[in-house]
């Protein structure tokens, strides 16, 4: 074992990582707006299409539950590294390969790289700094993670239309190649390394993490945040969407609206520091249940308010995120905290792989009835935070 010394990253190296945070992430989303484009180009039906999502969501799920534990055992920049060199590696292959399995394949292998880094740079900056320091941390990394989810989608669909998903890959190896050599030159914190651990030692606290009453009150909202996230913008898509056009926005504006909520984990510091994390991240969750249930009243009868409402929605889960991940921070010991982290990730892209099944289950005149469920559900957890077991 061995101990380092505690420092704040750079503001340089927190924008490095930022940025990295928003390339990353942003691989998930990238492809949602031209499938059809990728069917074309490697000559796949549009059915099957959604393999390049899929292949690339379970690794990346999958290798959350390995490298933030691993990080616990070999140190954060070590694992954040080595996964940006690979991910450089194996994106700049997908920008040149030809064929429909080499792609698919290789959108495996990106996901799988590609879980190095969320978690575990969500721990390192949880770690380093002053407390306020490691909040504000945690609120750009949470901006960059929940505004992928829209500007991922916009820049595959304005450039990699333009040029061709290999050319819009391009961009992205170069920010992963400079964030990983940032890094190298990175300061090192206050947590022990477990070097002599064996990494059976490491991941079997895996097993006791859902024994702890804090970490259920965590767990569970995350699982429906990023699952009502997806659920709401697909029903919208699918069955709002014709309706919403014929009022001259296009499904991005839809999304471009809640642009500004999306910079809500800015706030979440000051917040944290006044009411604390714990409370925050209950108040999110109600604010997005009330701009939920908010939808479900409003329905298509009024699509300006309608939309004015997934403000609120988004709002709520903007907040909602960093408020958890703090919270994490503030209940685990540094020895768990990567695999908690992880396991939080893990936890919110499960939900989010269920969104669209919820999504696509209801229809235009049950669209408002899924907006409830969902609402009622984040309000349920809400509850269930405050809820304290003796």
């Amino acid at each position: 074992m061995h101990q380092n010394v505690s420092r704040q990253p750079s503001v340089a190296l927190l924008a490095q990582l930022v940025v990295c945070a928003l390339a990353v992430v942003s691989l998930l989303y990238i492809p949602l707006p031209i499938l059809p484009l990728l069917g074309k180009t490697y000559q796949l039906p549009l059915q099957h299409t959604g393999l390049t999502l899929q292949a690339f969501g379970l690794a990346y799920a999958t290798g959350f539950l390995l490298f933030g534990p691993l990080s616990d055992r070999v140190g954060r920049k070590v694992v954040m590294v080595g996964g940006l060199l690979a991910l450089a590696t194996i994106t700049l292959y997908l920008a040149w390969v030809e064929t429909a399995e080499l792609f698919i394949a290789g959108r495996a292998i990106q996901g799988f790289a590609a879980a190095t880094f969320p978690p575990v740079a969500l721990a390192y900056l949880s770690e380093c700094g002053s407390p306020r320091q490691r909040v504000w941390g945690v609120a750009w990394m949470s901006t960059a993670f929940l505004s992928a989810g829209l500007l991922g989608q916009i820049y595959g669909s304005v450039v990699a239309v333009r040029w061709g998903f290999g050319w819009a890959l391009l961009p992205l190896v170069a920010i992963y190649g400079v964030t990983a050599l940032g890094l190298l030159n990175a300061p090192k914190h206050g947590r022990t390394v477990r070097l002599n651990a064996s990494l059976g030692d490491v991941y079997h606290p895996i097993f006791s993490l859902l024994g702890n009453p804090e970490l259920r009150r965590i767990y569970l909202p995350a699982l429906l945040l990023l699952m009502s996230f997806v659920a709401f913008y697909i029903g919208l898509d699918l069955h709002l969407g014709d309706i919403i056009e014929q009022h001259g926005i296009s499904r991005m504006q839809t999304r471009g609206v809640a642009l500004p909520a999306f910079l809500a984990p800015l706030l979440a510091p000051k917040m944290i520091g006044r009411w604390g994390a714990r409370h925050v991240a209950s108040a999110g969750l109600s604010i997005a249940a009330l701009g939920l249930l908010l939808c479900a009243l409003i329905g298509s009868k009024h699509i300006p308010l309608l939309l004015a409402a997934s403000v609120v929605f988004i709002a709520g889960v903007a907040i909602s995120v960093p408020g958890l991940i703090s919270q994490i921070a503030a209940v685990t010991s540094p020895a768990v905290r990567g695999l908690a982290v992880s396991f939080y990730t893990f936890v919110l892209f499960i939900g989010a792989s269920l969104g669209p099944w919820l999504g696509n289950c209801s229809q235009v005149s049950q669209v408002g009835s899924l907006f409830l469920v969902l609402a009622a559900g984040l309000g349920a957890t809400a509850v269930y935070r405050v809820v304290r077991v003796t």
